[in-house]
């Protein structure tokens, strides 16, 4: 007997009839004898809704604004929870919603973006010990104040591997629409190979660099506990993507995925004497503004920055406030950037690799703005208009289709 936590997004739980095919995949690892802990997404498109809605009634730019606002954002997992627990119910099998307050799991207080401090599994234990299938509801915390907090983006994902870690479980099952991790977006390499085994390092490369099926926060606690994981398809009875400890994988590849991120932009700080490169990086650091590349500090005081999309307001506003008060001469945004990232073991032990990367690059005239070199992975900076172009070009290359 086995302890498998069990994890459902948003579109595997989208409607009653998809709720119901759930239930029967969690009877289903009823059935192999183990025990089952559940943790779920809201119903896809809720928390978009949610967002909105909440859009539209506020500025959402207070603290107390915030701390509504994840209040509000809590409710679609609630009700997740609450009709699976229903469900499961009516086919005989004991199950109860669990929230966040109840367990409890304490947040720090950075409202939408909370990190978890502490998780309490007494309740979780009790339920097991009755036979009782717990159903919690993912992306939401509790503060030391008694607010509702919410985990940021995939933050049902991170519910799933704090469970699995605290519990130590054999493994954690995170059920989403795709058949598993590919060796590329199958949207854009339409030959492209599900991975039946990946290590934690690869995935977490990979889920930090674009890759949308698993959240890197989720990636980062399965590995730090070693907790294998599997992603799979609540639509179909595929496999899925075992992902582990390199030490179980016994492929010899070289590079095991590609994948892209758009939502960039590229801010050129052009600056005078008042403020060095130093306290640039910590005003943008103070102002919660993450920086996902420093690329240059030139002699003519401009500094060149690689930041997530999703910060841009408040950059304008952080860059506006200090052209105003002199302490820059004048900034630019470009959004028509991108990076695409080459993922695998064999990189560090290829000498001959990156040059070969670049070659084919220049063949078809794409033009690399930068290019940086890790152990396990190589990013490259480019413009939007050929990402699609270098993805199909690098997958070709490496032969990634004969995996």
């Amino acid at each position: 007997m086995g302890l498998i936590v069990q994890k459902f997004g948003g579109t595997s739980v989208a409607s009653a009839e998809r709720i119901v095919e759930v239930s029967k995949i969690i009877e289903g690892e009823l059935k192999n004898n183990n025990k089952v802990i559940v943790v779920v997404s809201a119903m896809a498109g809720v928390t978009s809704g949610l967002i909105t809605l909440c859009a539209e009634l506020s500025s959402l730019n207070s603290d107390m604004n915030l701390i509504e606002y994840d209040a509000a954002l809590c409710s679609g997992e609630t009700v997740t929870a609450s009709l699976l627990a229903l469900t499961l119910q009516e086919i005989g099998i004991k199950a109860r919603s669990v929230f966040a307050w109840q367990l409890p799991i304490l947040t720090n207080a950075s409202h939408s973006n909370a990190v978890v401090e502490m998780l309490n599994v007494t309740l979780i234990k009790e339920c097991l010990y009755q036979n009782i299938i717990p159903i919690i509801a993912g992306f939401q915390g509790i503060t030391k104040d008694n607010r509702l907090s919410t985990l940021g983006r995939g933050g049902s994902d991170t519910t799933a591997s704090i469970v699995a870690a605290s519990m130590e479980a054999d493994r954690c099952d995170i059920y989403t629409d795709v058949a598993g991790v590919f060796t590329a977006d199958p949207r854009i390499i339409h030959n492209a190979k599900k991975i039946n085994k990946i290590s934690f390092e690869e995935m977490f490369e990979l889920a930090t660099s674009g890759a949308k099926v698993l959240h890197s926060r989720c990636v980062e606690l399965a590995m730090k506990y070693n907790i294998n994981m599997r992603v799979l398809s609540s639509f179909s009875s595929e496999g899925g993507t075992l992902i582990t400890s390199k030490d179980q994988i016994m492929e010899n590849r070289i590079i095991t995925g590609i994948t892209s991120n758009k939502n960039l932009l590229k801010l050129t700080v052009e600056s005078n004497s008042t403020l060095s490169f130093n306290d640039v990086c910590s005003l943008l650091s103070r102002n919660n503004i993450h920086i996902e590349l420093m690329l240059n500090v030139d002699l003519d005081k401009k500094y060149n920055f690689i930041i997530h999309l999703s910060d841009r307001s408040r950059l304008e506003i952080l860059m506006s406030n200090l052209k105003k008060d002199s302490r820059i001469i004048d900034f630019s945004i470009d959004t028509a950037i991108s990076i695409v990232t080459v993922v695998g073991f064999g990189i560090k032990n290829d000498p001959e690799l990156i040059g070969n990367v670049i070659d084919q690059l220049a063949l078809e005239s794409i033009e690399i703005s930068i290019i940086q070199i890790s152990g396990i992975k190589i990013s490259i900076l480019m413009s939007d208009k050929d990402i699609e172009k270098t993805i199909r070009i690098l997958h070709n290359f490496f032969e990634l289709d004969k995996l």
